[in-house]
């Protein structure tokens, strides 16, 4: 197919009839769903891409207007690439054109097969797209390389030039040894040999739907540990963030705000500097496109986003000082201000990028300067933080 894949990647028009040439070219095999090798096949084409993105990154430049202080850290812009887009550290030089900060990710200690599926021979699969509602439904596992494979892309990351975007690691303790002492032990490791790569943050993640343990570690208990090891583990300076994950039902029960709401206070009062308020929210598998192996999976996109607006909406009440990430169901520029409004300081992106391309990032930056009216973000954020508390 003649279609400039970097040009694609900008225009909507042209990245829809592009990523129509992508399903159509490339399906599933016997170890990954179709969603799964389109992924892998774009990685290839970004990475090819990295000097187009360098010689363009003008395009992405958000202008000092845009620019957003967290803490220490100051940011170029204030759109980022979220956790699951580059779990393994594969594409950072290229995104690094593009974002004001990347979220890569969720790291593990060991590297892990995911759960499991037969796309080709059993029908079973771990992950779909729903193209009618601009969504991802998932059930991978954490499927991961390794912090070896972590390490050795970050060093050579940060070893060359590269974009201003910087790093907000996501990181999950989770491995074959379910216990809570095994979970700290493997966050302590990933924090302490990935420090000296990283220059924004690391984000601790607990709250994948598709795997079971996980259930077990959110409470305020292990909220508590874990921000206690990110304390002794962290570097002075280093952004500490915490993913929750967005409200299941709209309007939430009350058990449900209060459960969310303690676990953030625990973890923002004892030394937290940032939540990301998910992108993931938990649904019945049964009745999808496709068979899953699991009867519980991750969904993510368009349909999340008046979840995902709640939550920031309670926490900016609650906490007006704390640093919100808003992440789900992001899909234009209207819908990151309406995220702003309820309270966010920064939004983060994936599903909409694998239906949009990556001009959303300039529609939103657009959108924002608009919505300013000549002011700069960090004074609206000032001006309606100060409301709030």
């Amino acid at each position: 197919m003649q279609l400039d894949a970097f040009k694609a990647s900008l225009d909507p028009s042209l990245f829809r009839i592009y990523r129509r040439y992508l399903y159509s070219r490339y399906k599933a095999t016997d170890e990954l769903a179709q969603p799964e090798v389109i992924h892998e096949k774009a990685k290839e084409k970004l990475l090819k891409m990295a000097d187009k993105f360098r010689q363009n990154s003008h395009y992405f430049d958000a202008g000092d207007e845009l620019a957003v202080k967290i803490g220490s850290k100051m940011l170029t812009g204030p759109v980022g690439m979220a956790a699951g887009f580059d779990k393994n550290c594969d594409m950072l030089l290229p995104m690094s054109y593009v974002f004001g900060f990347l979220n890569p990710g969720s790291v593990l200690v060991r590297p892990r097969g995911g759960n499991p599926q037969k796309p080709k021979s059993g029908g079973t699969v771990r992950i779909i797209i729903d193209d009618e509602r601009e969504a991802i439904v998932n059930a991978q596992g954490y499927p991961h390389k390794g912090l070896a494979h972590v390490l050795e892309n970050l060093k050579d990351y940060t070893s060359r030039p590269h974009g201003p975007a910087r790093i907000l690691l996501n990181f999950s303790g989770i491995t074959d040894d379910y216990t809570e002492d095994a979970v700290l032990d493997s966050c302590r490791e990933i924090i302490a040999k990935a420090a000296p790569y990283v220059d924004f943050g690391f984000e601790e993640n607990r709250t994948s739907p598709n795997t079971d343990f996980n259930k077990v570690l959110q409470t305020p208990d292990f909220t508590r540990k874990m921000i206690d090891v990110m304390n002794s583990h962290v570097p002075s300076g280093i952004v500490k963030a915490s993913k929750i994950s967005p409200y299941t039902r709209i309007p939430p029960s009350d058990d449900e705000r209060a459960s969310k709401l303690e676990s953030i206070k625990v973890f923002y009062e004892n030394g937290g500097d940032m939540v990301v308020l998910g992108n993931t929210r938990p649904v019945a598998t049964r009745g999808q496109k496709k068979t899953f192996g699991r009867e519980v999976a991750g969904e993510s996109g368009r349909p999340l986003f008046p979840y995902m607006l709640k939550l920031v909406e309670d926490v900016h009440l609650r906490f007006p000082s704390l640093a919100i990430v808003a992440c789900g169901g992001i899909f234009s520029g209207e819908d990151a201000w309406k995220a702003y409004e309820k309270g966010a300081t920064l939004v983060s992106l994936y599903t909409a990028l694998t239906f949009c391309g990556f001009g959303l990032v300039k529609e939103i930056q657009d959108v924002l300067k608009q919505k300013l009216a000549g002011s700069t973000l960090m004074e609206f954020i000032d001006r309606r933080d100060s409301k709030a508390r």
